[in-house]
């Protein structure tokens, strides 16, 4: 029979597995990191489950079939994730984490064009200064937050999460600043708290998850 490779992401510390077994799951050997670490002679063990004591770190390792001749591997009791599941996991993820910080750039660019309607609009340069500079600040954002979350993988989601915190708060004090009866302030309060609220949709969103 061919051979057919199971591979899965192992829970915290982490690790990588590999289960080698044919399309029938008439048994098969579990390999993680180069070395096999336990083996079911037959369908039978496999069904029942299989287990082993792991040493560096010291854990405790399950194999057992699944209805639909898949596998699943438990490690001290925290199933283990196939490679494939984990990837498109986190794929989706920084998707929707990368969508979210472009929708709160975009309502800040459109907040900082209307600070520029009011510098014309009333000849006030500190309104002109503060659209420079919430455009200068969104571009950067742009920038930096949306490839970080596409591609910087779980340490450039977590930088992403708490710039967004911080940008979800400034945001929240332009908005409540900018309260006022004149048509340009308003628009400007609602366009920064909707950005404020996207930062904040990005630092705590958790994307879609594999079943």
């Amino acid at each position: 029979m061919p051979e057919r490779s199971l591979s899965f992401v192992l829970p915290d510390p982490g690790g990588r597995a590999t289960f080698v077994t044919d399309y029938g799951l008439r048994g098969g050997r579990l390999v993680i990191d180069g070395s096999e670490v336990l083996a079911a002679p037959s369908q039978e063990a496999l069904q029942r489950g299989v287990s082993a004591a792991l040493v560096a770190p010291d854990r405790h390792v399950v194999v057992r079939a699944a209805d639909d001749f898949d596998v699943r591997i438990w490690v001290d009791g925290v199933e283990a994730r196939r490679e494939d599941e984990a990837r498109s996991s986190t794929g989706g993820s920084s998707a929707l984490h990368a969508i979210l910080a472009l929708v709160a750039s975009a309502c800040g660019f459109a907040a900082s064009w209307l600070y520029v309607v009011r510098a014309r609009a009333f000849g006030d340069p500190w309104s002109m200064k503060m659209a420079l500079h919430m455009a200068g600040w969104h571009a950067l954002l742009t920038l930096t937050l949306f490839p970080g979350a596409l591609f910087g993988n779980r340490l450039g989601l977590i930088v992403v999460r708490l710039t967004c915190l911080v940008f979800f708060a400034i945001h929240v004090g332009i908005a409540l600043a900018n309260l006022g009866p004149e048509a340009e302030s308003g628009a400007i309060a609602i366009l920064n708290a909707a950005s404020g609220l996207a930062f904040l949709a990005t630092a705590i969103a958790r994307g879609p998850r594999s079943r």
